[in-house]
């Protein structure tokens, strides 16, 4: 895997990402009085009428080397019913290359200084979209995406060439109140690619 440490100006410090105990995985640490605001519960104006939405960064833009993962901190949602997490990194210019893959995780508790963040999980189980009266039991399914497409008939493809920048939505319920977004470069460790992952959200 990449020893390559991701470069910016945001400070990285490594962590383990549970779903990549093998990947190297950093969290971008921002100054205190940011994860202060990050934690603050949303406040709806008074003239919002339903629905209220939001855009906001879930990853600030950074520069990710290849086979590896790169997180933020917590960020309390709460009063909102669904994510829609936009993962917008630098083009592809070959259909060799890979892109990369978005992993969203809830938490019921904040991020604390020298403890970090109990009771994370990224799987969840939605009874009322996924219930099979048939099944004596459920799986539970993991909050990702794959930087592959998948058009149909068992065919896996690379993202489209071209354009600007390459794009993908995952959608998702609101499970926290606390959200955290993670990007994973799936290309070669040599190739570093810049991501950030834009939030729009709804009640």
């Amino acid at each position: 895997m990449a020893k390559k440490q991701p470069s910016g100006k945001q400070k990285l410090v490594k962590a383990n990402h549970p779903s990549r105990p093998e990947w190297n995985y950093f969290v971008i640490e921002p100054e205190r009085q940011v994860v202060n605001r990050l934690m603050k519960a949303q406040v709806f104006p008074r003239t919002c009428e339903r629905p209220c939405t939001k855009i906001m960064t879930l990853l600030p833009k950074t520069n990710v080397a290849g086979q590896t993962g790169v997180g933020y901190q917590m960020i309390n949602v709460d009063g909102f019913r669904w994510i829609n997490a936009f993962v917008i990194s630098d083009p592809l210019s070959s259909s060799t290359q890979r892109g990369f893959s978005l992993e969203i995780s809830f938490s019921l508790n904040p991020f604390v200084y020298g403890v970090g963040v109990v009771g994370e999980s990224n799987y969840f189980f939605n009874f009322d979209n996924y219930y099979d009266p048939t099944a004596i039991s459920h799986k539970t399914i993991r909050c990702e995406t794959s930087d592959l497409t998948s058009p149909g008939g068992g065919l896996i493809q690379v993202p489209r060439l071209g354009g600007p920048d390459l794009a993908h939505i995952l959608r998702v319920p609101v499970m926290g109140p606390y959200i955290r977004a993670s990007v994973f470069n799936e290309d070669t460790p040599a190739t570093s690619r810049n991501a950030e992952v834009r939030g729009y959200l709804s009640t």
